[in-house]
């Protein structure tokens, strides 16, 4: 029995050794981070709607401005790594964040307009956006090739394990008042700063020297393996964004489940992606990027499918689940249990995609344009997840009495993305992913 203590010490120390110092400590800076973020980013459309009372179509309008305006952040940001380097970009990025967090607070604490704190909200999205493809391109730049799924892996561990954990503080402090939340916020998003100030060192090996033209960055789609991996990644993006659009609509409207109960299925959703990111990254390893992106599309595909089935199987398995559970099936919607399962399928989806197609992306990449690409994947995420809400909406207001069609339809999108990975990439010219081994 002791030997399996030991084992796992020796595994552990063997995965810490793998790699650079400089790895780990952004895998803490995002878990540091990701608690102030998610403990404010979820409840600020709630803060505009409850408490400023803003309709929600407005507060709709402003998020969907603050999408495009990630997808813009993102692009140059990208472009801005690969010209000055991934740390200055990551150091002014983050230090604008906290300034722009404690304005937040302050917005909040005064009780500025609604339009004063939307166009804080914006520049939040903005600085956030702008890091977001130097950190990528420097986890690129420091890894090697071989083990970028699992790094990739680890370091969305520590961003779910921080988003798992910030809305619960998050919860707890509105209870104080809505401003103590970005002033946590603020305080991490400063850790932050000094951590990368006093431990990360440039990762850049070389810059991009030609001179910037917007023609040229918008000459990363000239790349035919990129721009065909980035038009099937535009669907599972679209697909991925149902989560809180049309998946949140229909499980209170549908399925009848409570609001209480929408947030645990998002609760299970981070605590599920912190178990299996792992466990799926090394299944990832196995089977080789390309099987990994068709995988987590499928998965994806079903999990989305059998939400559709959540009411049907609520009704007609409502009474045995009463007796199953005893009193516990009197505090929760027969449905919820259906839901559970339809999350953790879905989350098995996001734990096999996310971290292979990132590493897909540094693989196609040249080490001077490592950022322009990853901002150009950023873009297409964007662009899905603007187009997501709006393609579920039109086809709930359509199909909301007919759930398996609905489900059907939307899963069908992951379908024919998993059969464009797997058809693009067999393709003669088109290259295969290599079978990564960690």
């Amino acid at each position: 029995m002791p030997l399996i203590p030991v084992q796992m010490f020796k595994r552990l120390k063997r995965v810490i050794h793998r790699y650079d110092r400089r790895f780990w400590v952004l895998v803490l800076i995002q878990l540091i981070v990701a608690v102030g973020f998610g403990a404010a980013m979820p409840f600020v459309s709630l803060y505009m709607h409850k408490q400023l009372g803003v309709p929600m179509t407005l507060v709709g309008t402003i998020l969907l401005v603050s999408a495009l305006v990630d997808s813009a952040g993102r692009m140059a940001g990208g472009e801005v790594a690969d010209r000055i380097g991934r740390r200055p970009l990551v150091l002014m990025g983050m230090a604008a964040r906290v300034v722009v967090f404690a304005l937040m607070a302050i917005a909040i604490r005064q009780q500025w307009s609604v339009w004063a704190v939307a166009s804080i909200y914006l520049m939040i999205r903005l600085a956030g956006a702008v890091v977001r493809p130097g950190l990528m391109a420097m986890v690129s730049d420091v890894v090697a090739p071989e083990n970028r799924v699992e790094a990739f892996a680890l370091f969305r561990i520590g961003t779910n394990a921080g988003w798992a954990i910030g809305p619960a503080i998050g919860g707890f402090l509105i209870s104080v008042s809505y401003a103590s939340v970005f002033v946590l916020t603020t305080i991490a998003s400063l850790v932050g700063v000094l951590l990368v100030m006093l431990f990360v060192r440039e990762s850049m090996q070389q810059a991009e020297t030609q001179r910037f033209a917007l023609k040229r960055v918008l000459d990363t789609a000239k790349d035919l393996r990129f721009l065909m991996f980035c038009g099937w990644a535009v669907l599972l993006f679209m697909l991925m964004a149902q989560f809180a659009s049309t998946l949140a609509v229909f499980s209170t409207q549908n399925v009848g489940i409570s609001e209480r109960e929408l947030g645990w299925l998002f609760t299970v959703n981070g605590i599920c992606v912190v178990l299996f990111q792992w466990p799926a990254a090394r299944l990832a390893a196995r089977v080789g990027i390309r099987w990994g992106l068709v995988l987590g599309c499928l998965a994806y595909a079903l999990g989305y499918f059998t939400v559709g089935l959540a009411p049907s199987l609520a009704r007609l398995t409502g009474p045995v689940l009463q007796i199953a559970l005893g009193k516990m099936a009197l505090s929760m919607t027969p449905g919820f249990v259906f839901l559970i399962g339809s999350m953790i399928v879905i989350t098995i989806g996001e734990v096999m995609y996310s971290p292979v197609s990132m590493a897909a992306v540094a693989n196609m990449a040249p080490a001077a344009r490592m950022g322009r690409y990853m901002g150009f994947l950023g873009l297409t995420e964007a662009m899905g997840w603007s187009l997501g809400p709006f393609i579920g909406g039109a086809l709930y207001d359509h199909l909301a009495s007919t759930p398996i069609m609905l489900w059907g339809i939307l899963g069908l999108i992951g379908v024919i993305a998993a059969l464009g990975f797997m058809v693009t990439q067999q393709r003669k010219g088109a290259g295969t992913y290599p079978s990564i081994v960690s």
